[in-house]
């Protein structure tokens, strides 16, 4: 039977400048049978929340897939980093390629959504997070009950042992709602960890990603016209031509496991420090303080990929179904 799932995620596929990753990842999910989606829920991050239902809502009308979608309402999961973070939830001057809808009342219930799934379903749902945890920790603190029945968590977030890529120590997802990643790794629920260190392994070049735009299908031409000026940031800022499959390589591990190697940790986010805000500190019980106090581990945490095996399964269900159409 295929696993039951609720993908949790920022999507900027079709908002220029955001990083259109997200939705490669919902196009492996759906060209996967190891996965049957049980429903999408949008949460501020690489988008503010209504940009990211919208974006979400026209791949699966394109695609011509019925999916429940929820939004999250803007915001972080604690107050004052809402405050600090609000500009996260706007961000008008970002030029819009999908229809920017109007998100209808009952439709802004993500983590009502996540938690009444997961509820009537005990122990048949899994969580993949592929942005901001805010949605998640809104749904266990609305819910107290409810991470007895969350099945697992897999969520790209994080970094192990390599420098975060917000900022030296933090990875987005967990800075943007630190918070909220903490409530999540405090909940006792089975986490799968998906950090920078395996992710930077993985890469579709610049190259790769225009030459979907080479095929004249509509929907192709939509993916080449939002990864665009994605890649040109990136080239910008960092020199990086191309672009990390983070959120597709959660994904596929979420169904094949056996890509990564996984050690676990106690893993403790950094929600207090003036440079360190996000960091993911991860113990092994290798440091001195971690052999004396033998802190219970909380997470699995995927340190090494068979790189060549991933890339296998993303060409034969995203690049080559592109090229299908």
């Amino acid at each position: 039977m295929p696993k039951r799932i609720i993908i949790d995620t920022d999507p900027a596929m079709g908002t220029k400048g955001g990083d259109p990753e997200d939705c490669f990842a919902i196009m492996l999910a759906l060209n996967s049978p190891e996965l049957q989606i049980e429903g999408i829920t949008t949460v501020q991050g690489n988008v503010p929340v209504e940009r990211g239902f919208s974006n979400v809502t026209y791949l699966l009308n394109e695609l011509k897939k019925d999916i429940p979608i929820h939004s999250g309402i803007p915001g972080t999961f604690d107050e004052d980093r809402s405050k600090e973070r609000s500009w996260l939830g706007q961000r008008e001057n970002m030029e819009q390629i999908t229809p920017l809808l109007t998100i209808d009342k009952e439709k802004i219930d993500a983590p009502s959504f996540i938690s009444s799934t997961c509820n009537d379903n005990p122990n048949e749902i899994e969580l993949v997070t592929i942005g901001p945890l805010t949605n998640v920790a809104k749904a266990l603190e609305q819910t107290p009950d409810l991470k007895k029945n969350i099945k697992k968590i897999t969520m790209m977030a994080g970094a192990a042992k390599v420098p975060g890529n917000i900022t030296p120590a933090a990875e987005f997802n967990v800075w943007a709602d630190p918070e909220a990643a903490a409530k999540v790794f405090e909940s006792g629920i089975d986490i799968t960890m998906v950090p920078l260190d395996v992710c930077h392994k993985t890469r579709l070049s610049r190259d790769e990603l225009i030459s979907i735009g080479e095929h004249k299908h509509p929907f192709c031409q939509f993916v080449k016209e939002s990864v665009e000026p994605w890649i040109n940031i990136r080239s910008d800022l960092v020199s990086d031509e191309g672009l990390h499959l983070y959120d597709s390589l959660a994904m596929a591990i979420c169904f094949a496991p056996e890509l990564v190697e996984f050690k676990p940790a106690y893993v403790a986010v950094e929600t207090a420090g003036d440079h360190s805000t996000g960091e993911t500190v991860c113990e092994f019980n290798q440091s001195i303080m971690g052999r004396i106090t033998k802190p219970k581990p909380n997470a699995e945490i995927a340190l090494k990929l068979d790189v060549q095996s991933f890339n296998k399964i993303f060409y034969e269900r995203v690049i080559n179904f592109l090229k299908s159409l």
